[in-house]
C-alpha cells in the first residue's frame, strides 16, 4: 500500500483550519477473503483529521450525499464505527455507488485496524477484476465530502459522476441475471468467484458450475449461436415439424414490401439477431407502417426479417433440462382508460408507479415514441384523447418488457401440450436452458386445437427475480462446497504427514494437495513449485476433478491476498512459520493462526508441539481439538472424507 508523503504533509498543513477532512493514503486489492467478509475487498488506509465527527458535520455530509444519491439513508452505526460516524458515511456512500453501478455488495464494510488514532484501515466490498471500481468510488466520495465539509461548490463532482459510473460499469457484472445469481448464491451460503469477464464460478472443485448471465457451462456454443439467429432458429424448428411463422429476409425496403405482399398483411419487422425486443415492430398493416419500421430496424445495423403476423397472446415459457419451470403472459405496453384522463396523463400516471423504472427487471417505463403514436392513430386516438372507462389503449406492437409491457405468471394453468411444445423446441435446439416465445390464443388450451407459432427462442433468457435461486439449487449440489482442510506450518517432513500421504486413496477420488513445493491431484503433480498457498488452493478449487482439498500454508503471504476460501472445514496447527533466516517465528505464527481461526470450523492442535499447547488460550477459536501427532493423519483423512 503506497503512501504519498507530499499529500500527507499538505493535509497536515490544512488541518489547522479545523475543518474535518478525509484522505485516502493507500489502497490494496484483496482477491481472497478477509474474516467476516463474503466477497473480495479493497483495503484502504484513510486518515481523518482537522476536526471532530460531530452531528452537524454528519448532517452536512448527509445533505451533500442526498444530492448525489437520492436514496441515501444512513443506517445505525455498527461496532467499530461508533466513534467515527462521518467515516461510516464515507463507507456507506462507496457501497451505494457500487450498487448504483451494478456491483454486488454483500454485508457491511468494517474497520480492520486503527493507527495513530487518526488513521483507519477499511475493508470495502469489491469483486475479482473490479477492485479499481471500488477505488475510484472511494476517491470520488472522499473528494466530494472534503469539498462539502469545506463548503466549496460541488458542481465538478456532479459533472464527473456520470463518467465515474460509466467507468465503474465497465468492470461490473453484465445484466441483472448475473447480479441475481450472485445474490442467490450469497443468500444460500454458496461460494462464488469471478472467472473472467462476465463468467462466474459457483461452488468449488467437482461441485462448481460456471454461469455467464443465464448461459450455463452446459449450454452448447453451437446452439446459442443458432438461437441468436432468428432465421436459422426457425429453419431448425420447421425442419423438426414445429410450428413457426412464415418469414423472409429483406435487404432493402423494396424487398420488404414484396415480402409483405406475398405473406399478406399484417406483418412483423424484426432484426435477425437482437434480443430484448430491440427493433421489433408487430402488427404492421400498411406499406407506410412497414416502411417506417424497416427504417428504424435497419438503423440498428442488423439484417431485417419480415414475418407473417400471427394472432394470439404472447407467452414466454422457460425450460431447463427438459422441464418447463416458468411461463408468463406478456402484455404489450398500454393503458386502461378511466373516462376522465387523457392518454398522455394515463401514461404519466402509470410511469410514476415506483415499480416502473429503467433499472427495474419486470416493469419498464412506457415509451411514447413514434410507434406509440402510430398505434394511437390505428385506434383513432391522440395523446389528448380521453379513453372510455375500461378501454385498453395499446401503445406498442411487441409484447416485451423493454417497451413498457407487463407479465402475468400462467404456469399453473398452462396446458401440458403447450409446455411440451416448448420443451421440444429447446430439445431440438440442444439447449439446456431457454426461453420459448409462443403465440397462441390461450395457454390453457392445447395448441393442437387452437394453433400456435413459436416466434423466437432465447438461449440466454432474462430471468424473473426469484428464478436464479431456483436454478442454482438444481445446477449446484448443496452449497457447492467441497471439504477444505488447512495445515499451518510446513509439515512436509513430519512423520504424520508422510503417513497421510501413504494413506492417500489408492484409487482416484479427486483428492487435491497444495504445498509450497507444488500441487497434486490424486498423487499426480499438476503444478510445479514453488507455489504460494493462495494460488495452490485456487488451482484445486477451479479443477472439476477435485472433491476434497488439503492446503499446507508455510508462510503468511495470504494476509496480502486474503484467504482462498471463506471457511475451512478444519485448521491443523502443525508447526511454526519460519523467519527469513530459517528460524521459527512463533509470534508471527500465532498471529496467523488467530487470523485463520476466524474462518475455521474446527482447530486441530498437535499436542506433540509444546508451543501450540502453550498458545492455545490465545487462539480465540471456538472449537479446539487436541490430537496426538500420530493421530493427525487419520483425523485429517476423516475431515476430508466427511461432508463439507
Amino acid at each position: 500500500m503506497k503512501t504519498d508523503p507530499a499529500e500527507t504533509a499538505r493535509l497536515s498543513d490544512e488541518n489547522t483550519t479545523g475543518v474535518l477532512q478525509f484522505h485516502c493514503e493507500a489502497q490494496l486489492a484483496i482477491h481472497g477473503y478477509l474474516p467476516g467478509m463474503s466477497q473480495p475487498a479493497l483495503l484502504a488506509r484513510v486518515r481523518v483529521a482537522g476536526g471532530r465527527q460531530t452531528e452537524p458535520v454528519c448532517a452536512r455530509l448527509d445533505d451533500a450525499l442526498k444530492h448525489f444519491l437520492p436514496a441515501w439513508n444512513p443506517h445505525d452505526l455498527p461496532p467499530g464505527f461508533q466513534s467515527q460516524p462521518a467515516l461510516y458515511r464515507i463507507v456507506q456512500a462507496v457501497s451505494a455507488l457500487l450498487r448504483h453501478a451494478g456491483f454486488p455488495v454483500f454485508g457491511a464494510a468494517g474497520i480492520l485496524s486503527r493507527e495513530e488514532g487518526s488513521v483507519s484501515q477499511l475493508a470495502l466490498p469489491a469483486i475479482g477484476m473490479g477492485h479499481a471500481a471500488t477505488g475510484e468510488a472511494l476517491d470520488w466520495v472522499v473528494g466530494m465530502a472534503n469539498d462539502a465539509l469545506a463548503e466549496k461548490p460541488l458542481d465538478r463532482w456532479q459533472t464527473g459522476l456520470p463518467n465515474l459510473l460509466e467507468r465503474m460499469r465497465r468492470l461490473a457484472p453484465i445484466g441483472m441475471n448475473s447480479l441475481r445469481f450472485l445474490q442467490a448464491a450469497h443468500e444460500a451460503g454458496m461460494p462464488w468467484g469471478r472467472v473472467v469477464g462476465n463468467t462466474f464460478q459457483f461452488g468449488w472443485g467437482a461441485r462448481a458450475r460456471w454461469l455467464d448471465s443465464s448461459f450455463t457451462d452446459l449450454t452448447p456454443n453451437i446452439s446459442a449461436h443458432i438461437a441468436r439467429d432468428k432465421q436459422a432458429t426457425a429453419m431448425v424448428l420447421r425442419r423438426a415439424g414445429l410450428p413457426v411463422p412464415e418469414h423472409g429476409l429483406a435487404r432493402n425496403e423494396q424487398e420488404a414490401l414484396q415480402l409483405a405482399q406475398r405473406l399478406g398483411y399484417p406483418v412483423v419487422v424484426k432484426p435477425t439477431d437482437l434480443d430484448g425486443g430491440q427493433g421489433v415492430h408487430a402488427g404492421l398493416k400498411t406499406p407506410e407502417a412497414l416502411g417506417k419500421a424497416c427504417t428504424a430496424t435497419a438503423a440498428l445495423g442488423r439484417p431485417v426479417l419480415i414475418e407473417k403476423h400471427v394472432e394470439g397472446n404472447d407467452y414466454r415459457v422457460q425450460v431447463f433440462q427438459g422441464e418447463a419451470y416458468w411461463a408468463v403472459l406478456r402484455r404489450p405496453a398500454g393503458v386502461t382508460g378511466d373516462g376522465r384522463q387523457t392518454v398522455q396523463a394515463l401514461v404519466a400516471h402509470e410511469n410514476a408507479d415506483p415499480r416502473r423504472s429503467a433499472s427495474a427487471a419486470l416493469r419498464k417505463p412506457i415509451k411514447l415514441d413514434e410507434e406509440a403514436r402510430d398505434w394511437l392513430l390505428e385506434q383513432r386516438l391522440e395523446l389528448t384523447s380521453v379513453p372510455a372507462a375500461g378501454q385498453f389503449v395499446r401503445l406498442h406492437g411487441a409484447a416485451n418488457i423493454a417497451s413498457g409491457g407487463t407479465i402475468e405468471p400462467v404456469l399453473e394453468r398452462a396446458h401440458p401440450d403447450n409446455l411440451e411444445l416448448a420443451i421440444r423446441a429447446a430439445r431440438v435446439l440442444h439447449l439446456d436452458l431457454a426461453g420459448i416465445d409462443l403465440l397462441i390464443p390461450d395457454i390453457a388450451r392445447s395448441w393442437r386445437e387452437t394453433g400456435a407459432a413459436i416466434c423466437e427462442v432465447n438461449a440466454q433468457p432474462q430471468l424473473s427475480p426469484h428464478l436464479p435461486a431456483w436454478l442454482l439449487q438444481r445446477l449446484v449440489e448443496g452449497q457447492g462446497r467441497i471439504s477444505v482442510v488447512a495445515v499451518l506450518g510446513n509439515a512436509s517432513h513430519a512423520p504424520w504427514f508422510s503417513a497421510l500421504q501413504q494413506a492417500w486413496p489408492e484409487k482416484e477420488q479427486g483428492w487435491g494437495l497444495a504445498t509450497p513445493q507444488g500441487v497434486w491431484i490424486d498423487r499426480q503433480q499438476v503444478v510445479t513449485g514453488p507455489v504460494d498457498a493462495f494460488r495452490g488452493c485456487l488451482a484445486l478449487l477451479g479443477d472439476p476433478q477435485v472433491e476434497a482439498a488439503l492446503i499446507v500454508m508455510g508462510d503468511d503471504d495470504f494476509q496480502q491476498t486474503g484467504l482462498p476460501v471463506d471457511r475451512f472445514d478444519a485448521l491443523v496447527l502443525a508447526g511454526p512459520i519460519h523467519g527469513p533466516h530459517g528460524q521459527p517465528d512463533w509470534e508471527r505464527t500465532i498471529a496467523v493462526a488467530q487470523f485463520m481461526a476466524k474462518a475455521t470450523a474446527s482447530v486441530f492442535l498437535d499436542t506433540g508441539c509444546a508451543e501450540w499447547v502453550a498458545a492455545e488460550s490465545r487462539l480465540g477459536a471456538q472449537d479446539i481439538r487436541h490430537c496426538a501427532s500420530e493421530n493427525l493423519a487419520s483425523a485429517i483423512t476423516q475431515r476430508l472424507e466427511g461432508p463439507s
